[in-house]
């Protein structure tokens, strides 16, 4: 007979396992995160100076110059640039640590190189090869030429530079070089070339007399796309007082009486804005008529400041806008015939154009074969004269 079993003690049950969505999102999003850190740190081989091969987003050991035997950590970084299509993983910044007070005053400077030539990459601002950062006695500030297109985090011995825009991609990468030499002053963004008011210095040493926010034709054939950087130009330059010393004729013995080809004859002065920035292609109209440096186009095409090789002969209206600075007349068009003021003449460099002779200053327009315009800055008084007449002399530049 079967013997009957009683079991009374709770019976507890195995409820189903849940399924942990919020834990498992967690990994994904962390494996994910750790993905993408993993891509835009090892991007790709690289070696700083002459050391070894590192990876993007690791540290290496080097010295420099100002720092003697004080170990400095260089750490490049990427960062992935979407683009149509895809996208690519760009060098975009640099931390250097464990710079010495050694360096103080000095310039830190970095490069990129590929692996098929000694030539630096364009690494920032499209072109800019150099990224320069200056130690301002501890504080880290950006440099000569990395002012634009680079923001910089300065801490106690260390620096981050960051690129805006950067240009090179990870992969054409092969070497970064870190190097320090003595500090070169920031240009101004006039002496640059990339803004100006009128009385600042310009990029040939001179100083800003003309601004057109429209822009202007110019260049050697007077066309929209003639300034140094292939557009309209913006502004006008006027060369120092003692630039160009002495007074010289309109055209040399010979030629000063012969009517220049190349040159609209104007019967009346012309003051118009259409007539800005024709003085270069008027200049090299006269020289290439047979004038040299004994010549007022001559001389003034043979000025050099700033290592600029475009200085010219102002047109009439040129002059006219230059007349204007430098009486400290306020502009109020271009067509304004120069009146009033007070002519500066001083020989310092201001917003009223010192240096200025109190006579007449040749343009490079044309009235006929025998005369040649110009103004009387003393009066001032829009003229011609005899083309043999000795008169002084101001070279402009236009960008």
């Amino acid at each position: 007979m079967d013997s009957e079993y009683y079991y009374d003690d709770p019976v507890e049950e195995v409820a189903p396992h849940k399924i942990r969505v919020a834990g498992i999102a967690a990994l994904i999003c962390a494996l994910f995160t750790g993905s993408m850190f993993i891509q835009s740190t090892l991007a790709g081989n690289i070696n700083i100076n002459s050391g070894s091969t590192i990876q993007f987003g690791q540290g290496m050991s080097v010295t420099t110059a100002c720092s003697g035997s004080q170990v400095l950590t260089v750490t490049p970084f990427t960062s992935f640039v979407n683009a149509s299509g895809g996208g690519a993983h760009y060098f975009s910044s640099v931390k250097v640590s464990g710079i010495p007070s050694t360096c103080n005053g000095y310039d830190f400077t970095v490069n990129a190189y590929g692996t098929s030539s000694n030539t630096p990459l364009s690494i920032f601002n499209t072109s800019s090869t150099s990224a320069v950062i200056y130690d301002n006695a501890g504080t880290f500030e950006l440099g000569a030429g990395t002012t634009a297109g680079a923001s910089i985090a300065s801490g106690s011995g260390t620096f981050t530079l960051t690129f805006t825009s950067p240009v090179a991609t990870s992969g054409a990468i092969a070497k970064l070089t870190l190097q320090t030499g003595d500090h070169r002053a920031v240009e101004s963004l006039c002496v640059q070339g990339i803004s100006c008011s009128i009385g600042d210095v310009g990029p040939g040493g001179g100083n800003i007399f003309y601004y057109s926010a429209s822009g202007f034709s110019c260049g050697a054939s007077f066309t929209s796309t003639g300034s140094p950087t292939g557009g309209l130009c913006h502004y006008l330059e006027a060369a120092p007082s003692g630039s160009t010393n002495g007074t010289f004729p309109y055209a040399k013995t010979g030629l000063d009486s012969s009517d220049v080809s190349g040159i609209t004859n104007d019967t009346n002065a012309d003051n118009s804005s259409s007539a800005i920035g024709l003085g270069y292609k008027n200049s090299l109209a006269l020289i290439s008529q047979g004038n040299d440096i004994t010549s007022a186009p001559g001389i003034a095409r043979a000025y050099r400041g700033g290592s600029k090789s475009d200085w010219y002969l102002p047109s009439f209206s040129e002059l006219n806008q230059m007349c204007k600075w430098a009486r400290g007349v306020a502009w109020t068009s271009d067509a304004t015939v120069c009146s009033g003021g007070t002519l500066n003449l001083g020989t310092g460099a201001g917003l009223g154009a010192s240096g200025f002779e109190s006579n007449f200053y040749w343009s490079s327009s044309e009235r006929e074969s025998t005369n040649g315009w110009g103004i009387y800055f003393s009066g001032p008084t829009p003229d011609y004269l005899s083309k043999f007449h000795v008169r002084y002399v101001r070279a402009i530049r236009a960008f």
